[in-house]
């Protein structure tokens, strides 16, 4: 099988998404490392991600089971370069014949042009949040293919100031599975590295299965989703890099000398895992059928994974408070006149807790305002994809209003791309990451994966019941277009 997945590529000077990935609870601390076994050849490429298994393979057969058959196999492919280089002056349009795909692909708008970004101390401070719909040179976005570079720009302005590169080094990536296991080996890199998750298969359904992929396993009711057919991938996304520890993972290794946060080097390896999925059908999962959930700061992996890589479904993150769905500017409001670790967390206090971010984020601890981007932007970058937001009422720390606020402007980004029914939103009170839902979440999530999971067209995911509405009159000075 042969397959050119697209992934951004840093660009110097400059700024800048089926299965379902689970991401859940990380509060307990680490995960310790899962390690893989078992043979896979790899084929070079230049200037991308190659994704391949080789060997003979074995067609898959419905029916009860649990893991994958106990053979190993491997499959093998070459794809070309989709990475963009360089930097430019955009013109804030799409090239001749750009790329209008938002689905399907890593990263869309690998063609489209990204201006150099702005230093710090030349950025504007900006009480609102930031229009979405305004390319970097000032042109309004009027059409899709327009959205599409604005969605690239968007990506490498949160790897520039927020999270770090996703992407430094070539990568070539192979897969192959093995007693429940897929493996992936990364070549390419400062070292090559592999590193391993576990495949549960769902008790009902026809292989190739759509899949859950959970940091940490999930926070969601793994038995109700095999009941109806999905499969869950455990993805233990503190080997890839420790949140506490930014040289203490197989990103760091890989890439050599990144100044990039836990968020975005899992959200490499969510990538890593699909293109290995893509290239090992004996895994018996549907790469085209894929979703990521997680919650705490599971939630604001899930939310960076689904974000950054275009391929992905379904996106559901869960309780992601602060560097999460939150907004920063929001939350810096609601924490004004709070003391010590009462109230919301705000982005320095957020930046302080772990090392999620670059350290570039921390300039804007004092300066929330100078940032030329908000997380409702990171939020509409899921768009048109299937995206379910999921809060809740009784932690203050999981800044619900800031969650709110930034997922009604993120509606916005749907409602222009005209799928405003492919997001949804729920709050409630509950135990923190817990399934004691008290707001129609569990009803709310098994529609989602109906429609985007399991392709059932008569599911309603009209569902959007946050505590508090979009206040635009307070947060938005901007319009949304229509985009055809």
């Amino acid at each position: 099988m042969s397959f050119r997945p697209r992934y951004s590529q840093f660009l110097t000077g400059t700024v800048l998404l089926p299965l379902l990935i689970a991401c859940g609870s990380s509060d307990d601390g680490e995960d310790p490392g899962t390690g893989g076994t078992g043979g896979a050849t790899s084929s070079t490429v230049s200037g991308g991600t190659t994704s391949s298994a080789s060997g003979t393979s074995s067609s898959g057969t419905g029916g009860a089971g649990t893991g994958t058959s106990g053979s190993t196999t491997s499959a093998s492919s070459t794809g070309g370069s989709d990475a963009t280089t360089g930097t430019g002056s955009g013109t804030g349009g799409a090239p001749a014949g750009g790329d209008t795909e938002l689905t399907g692909i890593e990263t869309p708008g690998a063609d489209c042009t990204v201006p150099s970004l702005p230093a710090f101390g030349e950025l504007r401070a900006n009480d609102k949040l930031p229009d979405p719909f305004t390319m970097m040179d000032g042109t309004k976005v009027t059409t899709r293919a327009q959205w599409v570079c604005r969605h690239r720009e968007i990506s490498e302005m949160v790897q520039h100031y927020e999270t770090g590169p996703k992407q430094v080094k070539e990568a070539t990536v192979t897969g192959s599975v093995a007693g429940g296991k897929l493996t992936i080996n990364v070549s390419g890199g400062a070292q090559d590295v592999s590193f391993a998750v576990d495949i549960t298969l769902p008790s009902t359904g026809t292989p190739p299965y759509p899949a859950l992929i959970g940091l940490s396993g999930g926070s969601l009711n793994n038995n109700r989703l095999q009941q109806m057919g999905v499969a869950i991938i455990n993805y233990n996304h503190n080997g890839v890099q420790p949140e506490g520890n930014r040289s203490g993972g197989i990103f760091s290794k890989f890439q050599g000398n990144a100044d990039s946060g836990a968020l975005i080097a899992w959200a490499w390896g969510a990538s890593r895992i699909i293109d290995a999925l893509e290239s090992t059908p004996d895994a018996q999962i549907d790469p085209k059928r894929l979703a990521i959930t997680g919650c705490s700061r599971n939630g604001k992996g899930a939310l960076m994974i689904g974000a950054m890589d275009s391929r992905i479904a379904l996106t559901i993150p869960q309780e992601s408070g602060s560097g999460g769905v939150a907004a920063w500017r929001v939350s810096e409001v609601d924490n004004m006149g709070r003391t010590g670790s009462s109230g919301v967390q705000n982005l320095s206090r957020t930046y302080g807790e772990q090392q999620w971010f670059s350290k570039t984020i921390e300039q804007f601890g004092s300066a929330v305002t100078k940032l030329p981007l908000d997380h409702h932007e990171l939020v509409g970058m899921v768009a048109p994809r299937g995206l379910l937001i999921l809060g809740n009422l009784n932690y203050e720390w999981l800044s619900t209003n800031n969650a709110d606020q930034a997922g009604g402007a993120a509606r916005m980004i749907y409602e222009a791309l005209g799928a405003k029914q492919n997001i949804g939103y729920v709050d409630s009170g509950h135990t923190h990451c817990g399934t004691d839902y008290a707001g129609g979440e569990q009803a709310a999530i098994e529609a989602f994966v109906k429609k985007f999971l399991l392709e059932d067209a008569s599911a309603s995911t009209d569902i959007w019941k946050p505590k508090n509405e979009l206040d635009k009159a307070k947060w938005v000075d901007w319009t949304a277009p229509t985009l055809p």
